[in-house]
This record gives C-alpha cells, sequence and structure tokens, in this order.
C-alpha cells in the first residue's frame, strides 16, 4: 500500500499539466497553457542562436529541452546539464535598477544565451566522461567544478550587441573593477562572493566574466577552448605528469599571473569625479531623486549583519543638499520610488506562494494601493499612472487618469510631467507620449541606457552608455537636441538642482568599497544621435511538431536517470534515479539482495515545488519516513513589513535528529514569520506550534503540543541579537532558551588552500541559555565564545570556542568548541567538557 501510495504522489507532481511541447530541430519546448507564441518564438530564437553559442564555447551538448515558466515577476533563468539537459525561463523581463544590472534588449534571446552557454560549457567531456556517463547516467562533467562558469556566460551574452550584456554595462564591469583595486577580490573570494559583501552576486559573475573576457582578448578564443578540453580531461595531468597548473600548461602563466595582469590592465580607466558629498561604504545607492529641497536616495546596507541574519537592510534616507542624513525610513525589496509633493511611493517585489508580483505602496500612507505585472508606474498630483505587462502576448498598456494605451513593448521605467508620460523600453528605446496618446518624441538610437528616464526643463534627463562610460544626458524636446552633461564620468543615476548635478557612483573607501552621492556643475555639450544598428541575428520561422506534454513527461521521467551496481557490507545492490524534466521531482529506486540471498527494495522521492518540498523513503524491512514542508500564504503589510504562514510535517518509524526540530519521530507544525524593522534593524519573529511525539499513536494528545519562537535582528552592520525560546504548553516550566548578542571584531578575508577555505569574520558572542546535558543534568549558564565565521565551496558555518558558569552555582561551569550555523547561540554541533 505504502509503496503504491509513493508511486502514485510521484506520477501526480510529476505531472504539472502545463500545456504542451514543440518539437524543434534541437529543441523540445514545453510551456504552460496560453503561452504557444511564446513557446514558438522561443523555439526560433534558440535555433538561430544555438551554431554561434557552439561556436564560441566550442562543445555541442546535443539536444535539449526549454522549459518557459510563468512566475510573475521575477526575471530568471537556470540551466541543469543533468540529468535531461533541461533549461528553464521565466517570462518577465527585468526592470527599473535591476534592468541596468541585467542589461539585456530582448529578454528570450540574450537568457537563452547566458543559459545555452551553460549547457555547451557544462557538459565538456573527453572520451572516457562520455563513455562512463552513457554507461550509468553519471554527469562525470569536470567543468561543474571550473571557476569560470558564469564567465563563459556573461562574455557571450556581451558578444552580440554592444547595447546588451553585463560587459556591455561598463558601470558594472570596468567602472566596478576599476573602484575595487584598493583591495581587488581574489578568484576564491569572487567564487565565494561572502553574504556581507555589497558586490554579492557581481563578485561571481561580472568579476568571473572580466577575467574570462581578458583571457579571450589575450589569448585567443580557440586558445581558451583547449584550455576548456584540458580541464575536461577525466583523468587530470597530475597522473601522468605531476602537478601542473592547467594555466600555465595552456597560456604559459599560472592563474595567479594572469590574474595580476588583468588587474594592472584595469589601471588605464580614468573616471573623473565631482565634490563627493555622501559616501555610503559597502552599500548600494540604488536611485536618487528630490523630495522638495533635500535629496532621498535608495539605499541597501551590508555588513557583517547581513550575513549573521540573513537580512539586509533597505532603506530610503533622505539627505539635505550637503549629504547630511536627515531622515531614514525603512523598506523592502523596493524596485523604484517616487515622490508626490511630500508624499513617497515605492513599487516593491514580493512573492505570493511562489508566485511574484510588483506591490505600489504609499509609503507614508501605510496604504497599498495596487499589485500586478506592475513593470513601471507614477505618480503626479495624487494621479496613479501603471505599466502593465502582459506576458502572454508581449504588450504593455499604460493606463492612468484619461490615459490608455497598448504598446509591444516590454516597459521598465516611466515618468509623468503633465500631459507628457516618458516610457524606457526594454530595447533601450525612448518614447514619449502626451496624454491624448499623440507621439512626441521615438529615441531608438539602440544606445545602453541607464535605469531611469525623468522629465527636466523642456525634455528629458537619462544615462546613456559611451564606450567605457555611463553619461548623463538631456534631449530637449523642443529643439529635438541632444546634449552630454558629463564626460568621460560613471554614473548610475542622477538629479539636477539649479546649476548642479548630484548624481550616484563608486567610492573606493573601506574593505570592499561603495558608492556615494557626487556634486558637479551642470553644464551642456551637443551630441549626435547615433543611428540604431542593425540586429545581430535574424530569427526565421523553423519546422517544429506539437505534442502531448503530459506523455512527453512521463517518457523523460521514466527514462532513467541513473543507474549503477553498489556492493557494500555483504549486500549487492542496483541503484536507480528517476528525475523529471525540471530536476524538481526525483524517484530513487534500490532492490538488494545478501549473501543469503535476502532481498530488501529501498524507494525514495523529492519532490520541489514553488511553495513547498516533500520527502519520503520506504524499505520492504518496514522502515519509512515522509516529510512536507511549505509555504500558506504570505502577506504583504506594508512597504517594510511581510508576514508569512508556513507548515511543516514529519513522519517516521525511527527517531533521529534530524526528523524535526525536537528530534521528535513524528511533527505536524504551523508557525508564522513576521519580517520588519525593530529599532530601524531588520529583524524577523517567528512563532510556532507543533505536536510532537515518538509514538504516532499519541500524536495528537495535548501533551504532544509544543510552542516555539525566535527573535533575530540585525544590530548595526556589525552585530546581531538572537533569542529563542521552547516550551510545553501544558507544562511551561518544562523549558528551553537561548539569548544571545554577537559582535564583530574583526573583518578579514584570509584565504586557506588557494581559495579553498575562506576565513571572513571573526568576532565574540555573549548569551544566557538553558543548558542540557547527555547525563541528563540541567544548568541556566551565562556563557560566552569567540567565532570564526567561514566558508567552503558553497558552505558557510562558524568554528566556537567559548566557556560557561553555571549562574546557580559561578564555581561550576565548563568549556566548548563545537560548529554552527549562526554565531548567535550555543553551537548546533558541540563539545562540552564540565568543570566543577
Amino acid at each position: 500500500m505504502i509503496k503504491r501510495l509513493f508511486f502514485a504522489v510521484v506520477l501526480l507532481l510529476v505531472a504539472e499539466l502545463f500545456s504542451g511541447v514543440l518539437n524543434f530541430e534541437h529543441a523540445d519546448v514545453v510551456y504552460p497553457e496560453g503561452y504557444f507564441e511564446n513557446a514558438v518564438l522561443v523555439g526560433n530564437i534558440f535555433e538561430a542562436i544555438r551554431p554561434k553559442v557552439i561556436e564560441l564555447v566550442g562543445n555541442d551538448p546535443g539536444r535539449i529541452t526549454i522549459v518557459l515558466k510563468d512566475r510573475g515577476t521575477i526575471s530568471n533563468g537556470y540551466t541543469m546539464p543533468f540529468f535531461h539537459k533541461t533549461i528553464v525561463i521565466y517570462l518577465w523581463p527585468p526592470e527599473s535598477w535591476i534592468s541596468f544590472r541585467l542589461p539585456l534588449e530582448d529578454w528570450y534571446a540574450y537568457v537563452l544565451i547566458h543559459e545555452f552557454s551553460h549547457m555547451c560549457h557544462l557538459t565538456y567531456q573527453d572520451e572516457i566522461g562520455k563513455t562512463v556517463t552513457k554507461l550509468t547516467g553519471i554527469p562525470l562533467y569536470p567543468q561543474l567544478f571550473s571557476d569560470l562558469v558564469e564567465g563563459v556566460t556573461v562574455f557571450n551574452e556581451s558578444s552580440f550587441s554592444a547595447s546588451s550584456g553585463r560587459l556591455n554595462n561598463p558601470f558594472f564591469s570596468n567602472g566596478l573593477f576599476y573602484y575595487s583595486l584598493s583591495n581587488f577580490p581574489s578568484p576564491g573570494y569572487i567564487k565565494v562572493a561572502p553574504d556581507d559583501d555589497y558586490r554579492d552576486g557581481l563578485l561571481y559573475y561580472n568579476f568571473t566574466a572580466g577575467f574570462y573576457s581578458y583571457l579571450v582578448e589575450t589569448y585567443g578564443l580557440e586558445k581558451v577552448k583547449e584550455f576548456f578540453r584540458e580541464t575536461s580531461r577525466t583523468f587530470s595531468t597530475f597522473a601522468f605528469e605531476g602537478f601542473k597548473d592547467p594555466y600555465e600548461k595552456v597560456f604559459g602563466k599560472t592563474r595567479e599571473e594572469i590574474y595580476t595582469d588583468w588587474i594592472y590592465s584595469l589601471t588605464k580607466h580614468e573616471y573623473p569625479q565631482g565634490d563627493l558629498v555622501y559616501s555610503a561604504k559597502n552599500t548600494w545607492l540604488h536611485k536618487i531623486d528630490l523630495y522638495g529641497d533635500h535629496l532621498v536616495v535608495l539605499s541597501e546596507e551590508y555588513g557583517p549583519s547581513t550575513s549573521y541574519t540573513g537580512m539586509k537592510k533597505q532603506v530610503l534616507k533622505i539627505l539635505d543638499l550637503d549629504g547630511k542624513e536627515v531622515q531614514e525610513i525603512p523598506v523592502r525589496n523596493v524596485l523604484d520610488v517616487k515622490i508626490d509633493g511630500e508624499k513617497i511611493y515605492v513599487l516593491s517585489k514580493e512573492e505570493f506562494s511562489g508566485r511574484y508580483e510588483n506591490v505600489l505602496w504609499d509609503v507614508k500612507g501605510g496604504r497599498q494601493i495596487s499589485k500586478g505585472n506592475i513593470s513601471a508606474f507614477d505618480v503626479e498630483n495624487g494621479k496613479v499612472y501603471l505599466a502593465l505587462y502582459d506576458t502572454k502576448t508581449g504588450k504593455t498598456t499604460i493606463e492612468g487618469p484619461e490615459f490608455h494605451v497598448t504598446l509591444d513593448e516590454f516597459i521598465r521605467y516611466m515618468d509623468v510631467s503633465g500631459r507628457f508620460v516618458a516610457l524606457l523600453t526594454e530595447k533601450n528605446d525612448i518614447i514619449v507620449l502626451k496624454t491624448n496618446g499623440e507621439v512626441v518624441l521615438e529615441l531608438n538610437n539602440g544606445t545602453m541606457k541607464g535605469p531611469y528616464v525623468k522629465f527636466w526643463k523642456d525634455g528629458i534627463i537619462f544615462v546613456q552608455v559611451e564606450g567605457d562610460h555611463t553619461v548623463s544626458c538631456y534631449y530637449d524636446l523642443e529643439k529635438k537636441e541632444l546634449y552630454r552633461l558629463s564626460s568621460k564620468s560613471l554614473v548610475e543615476d542622477f538629479v539636477i538642482h539649479g546649476n548642479e548635478i548630484y548624481y550616484i557612483s563608486y567610492i573606493p573607501y573601506g574593505q570592499t568599497g561603495g558608492t556615494g552621492v557626487y556634486r558637479k556643475g551642470l553644464s551642456m555639450e551637443p551630441v549626435v544621435v547615433e543611428v540604431k544598428k542593425s540586429e545581430p541575428f535574424v530569427i526565421e520561422d523553423r519546422e517544429f511538431s506539437t505534442g502531448d506534454e503530459f506523455g512527453f513527461r512521463l517518457r523523460k521521467f521514466f527514462q532513467p536517470a541513473m543507474w549503477f551496481p553498489v556492493y557494500f557490507d555483504g549486500t549487492f545492490s542496483l541503484f536507480f534515479t528517476f528525475s523529471s524534466v525540471e530536476n524538481n521531482a526525483f524517484l530513487f529506486l534500490m532492490p538488494s539482495v545478501d549473501l543469503k540471498g535476502n532481498f530488501n527494495q529501498y524507494t525514495g522521492f523529492v519532490v520541489s515545488r514553488d511553495n513547498f518540498t516533500a520527502y519520503g523513503d520506504y524499505s520492504s524491512s518496514g522502515d519509512y519516513s515522509f516529510g512536507l514542508t511549505g509555504v500558506l500564504g504570505d502577506f504583504p503589510v506594508s512597504a517594510n513589513t511581510r508576514l508569512d504562514v508556513t507548515f511543516e510535517m514529519n513522519f517516521s518509524s525511527t527517531q533521529t535528529s534530524l526528523n524535526s526540530e525536537a528530534g521528535a519521530a513524528n511533527n505536524i507544525g504551523v508557525g508564522v514569520d513576521l519580517r520588519t524593522y525593530l529599532l530601524g534593524m531588520p529583524s524577523s519573529l517567528k512563532v510556532s506550534l507543533n505536536l510532537l511525539n515518538d509514538d504516532l499513536s499519541h500524536l495528537f494528545d495535548l501533551n504532544s503540543l509544543f510552542c516555539f519562537t525566535g527573535l533575530t535582528s540585525a544590530l548595526g552592520k556589525d552585530g546581531s541579537f538572537s533569542a529563542s525560546l521552547k516550551f510545553q504548553l501544558l507544562n511551561p516550566e518544562d523549558f528551553s532558551y537561548d539569548v544571545s548578542f554577537a559582535q564583530t571584531l574583526f573583518k578579514n578575508s584570509a584565504e586557506l588552500f588557494d581559495g579553498f577555505i575562506l576565513l571572513r569574520n571573526t568576532g565574540n558572542t555573549l548569551g544566557v541559555a538553558r543548558l542540557r546535558f547527555s547525563n541528563g543534568k540541567e544548568w541556566h549558564v551565562i556563557y560566552d565564545h569567540l567565532f570564526q565565521e567561514v566558508y567552503m565551496e558553497g558552505l558557510k558555518f562558524y568554528i566556537t570556542v567559548g566557556g560557561f558558569l553555571n549562574m546557580n552555582d559561578i564555581s561550576s561551569g565548563g568549556f566548548y568548541v563545537g560548529i554552527g550555523t549562526s554565531p548567535n547561540g550555543l553551537p548546533s554541533i558541540p563539545v562540552f567538557i564540565s568543570i566543577r
């Protein structure tokens, strides 16, 4: 019965009942209901870019699967080279300041270029590797461990058009690299991309791409392909030639030497700046605007507390014109901020049970105005204007009071002034309309634009890319003239007040650098409007056939992904893995027989969806386990507060420490997670009620009911606070607690084993807790420990060394060492040494 249930659950979850599948020459495109035309377009684009990407990388991965997913207003894509060679694409292009970080003028085309570059690169194999994979399904792909994974993709996305790709945006490539010269990140550091560094994912993506681009420019693309072939050998050169850096073998220099050469090449750049009026170390300033006679900036702060708590501090900072902070308004996940008189409005990105929507808030009024597929907005004199994008048709409807127009464009930003509406499109075009629909301007020179367009005087202002610089520009709508307001500059956003420009750029100060607000005098230089260049590739209609999506998924799933024999401790087994197209549902089968002829069948599954994860296993010996965790609901409360309702259940035939937080074999729980700000600091309050019992028949007894509470908060940039409490509802005297403060002492960046281990922050934690020993003794203790934050191959943990005193008898105490997932609290895996 249980085995049948396992198969039924997996089959139900594998069959997502999308809509259909299109079979092109080199790819199967799976699409949801209503997205047939999108699937045809994606298939045609893929067939066009496919040979170009293969040529860039030097490897043909064969036939692939492309899955289209509509998850609302999130821009992403990902590649799974195993087990079915699948690319998943979300259908929403990037908007607002995100679009400047991810400058792609055709979302479908460039996300396909990026993800298919992954597929070509990561499936590099020599003949031995190909044979092993063909015989067993084991994905023997050496390039999965390459330090150039995102370098290949970002370089390729930047190779087709000067108006697309992250390397073609100097603000997030050479400009960012230049302002990191005083403390340039090592190859190991950019691969780790520590959580407390404001450059965040730019380290792993953009810095890696910068180095990869230097390799291609210096040694040539064919030499880089040779490097891929060399590093894709199943048995490395160490086995035959002794250890030798593959960089040195292929390029004639070690990686360290080439990396140093790249750093020196960056010193040639020049970015003259104005007067720095506001400095924000280790902080992103995403936008600047005028707020009366003040400035308002959208700020996102990082620091050790970001790593300790997992929460960033995003605020609107009101500054006077000399950069002095006047007010701070906390917000969350903000894409854009607009000022209308004394009122402040923000557009934030929120998740609702696995689907994303953009939500418009009146910040001071504390009310939600609208939500949905809003790509841009503005408010003027209390009148709300929205740009609503339809991912099925690719059209945007802009609507407001007595204004309604639909365009075949994705609008990534908009501004309204009087009778005029300015629109910035995905394709870097600027369109200015009158509210009666009349077109005033179509500036389609094709040059990469900054994140915003704003009205000023008789025209519009915006940032435009010119070579290695991002310059501020003004277009006079009456004179039909374009003017450059700065030259050789590095500007993310700017405003004009009187005869002065206030703009956002980088600062070189601190361990990581940061951003700041500069001020300089206003000057205007006429510029000739460039002619838009031709499209980088031609999309033609390709032949395809239609198929049954349900049948396609089942055929893929029941084709074993991995199969290989295992012999251990006198037992011979065959291990089979079955996987869904997106690798979000797995079935594991392992029939076994020992030397005495006893047979056992193990069955397991893991299913992961946008808002839940289910897992389970069963063996014919009678052992079983089943678990389900997920989100019941998401409720944005305000522009800075969010409430999530979660659930969990675990059932097992045996008790382990992994079954639940209390280690009980059976657990059913529901909880809430409130994300907000306390005393101006990002904080999280979690409360859950759980039924816990090792005996399933008594799980619903009242004495099985426990309460768990936890509060986590940042303390400035360098510290954190944590408090947890667990008690049994019918016996509140049976409780445990742990309250602690963690403070950074030293900010390190020490690397061990060529960057394999990164030692980051060192600090001290002081706390009180109820400590239970294995011999049954319980002490209320005060403890203190030193902690060292460690990153190692995608893992982050804290090594702690400390001592404790019994608060009821200070003559007794002890020492401990351990490993934990947070600097706060006693370590998760401790070793206590008690001393009386």
